[in-house]
């Protein structure tokens, strides 16, 4: 099962570098011990497409569910790249003024910037650069070429996915 999930992955990676020019790892993976979540920080590319590859890696553009997380990003890979002003997986495209988490979880957490969210035409979520008067605030964006942060949602292990075959069977055993 792993050697065909490792093909499939391979596969959507190469069609992605071939469309989405060429986006690469350029750091990572960083863990997170708080949740156990790998993060990479992908080279400059569209949202889109830096989504499309994130994918390819198991996951999403980063969903950051609360201010530890936050710190934590900020810590980790904006403090480093005090310049960087990468996008993270939070849109309103398609939905003006409604912001979601491209993973589909539910938006908890917010951290805008003074005035921010602003301009109609910004759909994409990026943090502000360490250099700002807001470093770690949250900023929206046009699609342009900017690093992102992907993260990686680790998949169930073997033994959580037999006690949820187990607990199934069980609830199965029980109905009339």
């Amino acid at each position: 099962m792993k050697t065909i999930k490792t093909a499939i992955t391979l596969a959507a990676l190469v069609s992605t570098c071939w469309t989405a020019g060429a986006i690469s790892i350029t750091n990572g993976p960083i863990n997170n011990p708080a949740n156990g979540h790998s993060y990479y920080l992908l080279s400059p590319a569209t949202w889109g497409n830096a989504e499309t590859f994130a994918q390819t890696l198991g996951g999403h553009l980063v969903t950051i569910n609360d201010a530890a997380e936050n710190t934590w990003i900020n810590q980790n890979f904006m403090v480093t790249h005090p310049t960087l002003n990468p996008f993270f997986g939070l849109t309103d495209d398609g939905h003006f003024g409604t912001w979601t988490w491209i993973s589909g979880e539910p938006v908890t957490y917010l951290n805008w910037g003074p005035g921010e969210p602003n301009f109609s035409f910004e759909h994409f979520g990026n943090l502000f650069e360490q250099t700002s008067p807001y470093p770690g605030a949250w900023n929206n964006t046009s699609d342009a070429l900017l690093y992102s942060i992907a993260e990686d949602v680790p998949e169930p292990s073997a033994l959580s996915l037999g006690m949820l075959a187990i607990g199934l069977a069980i609830a199965r055993r029980r109905r009339p």
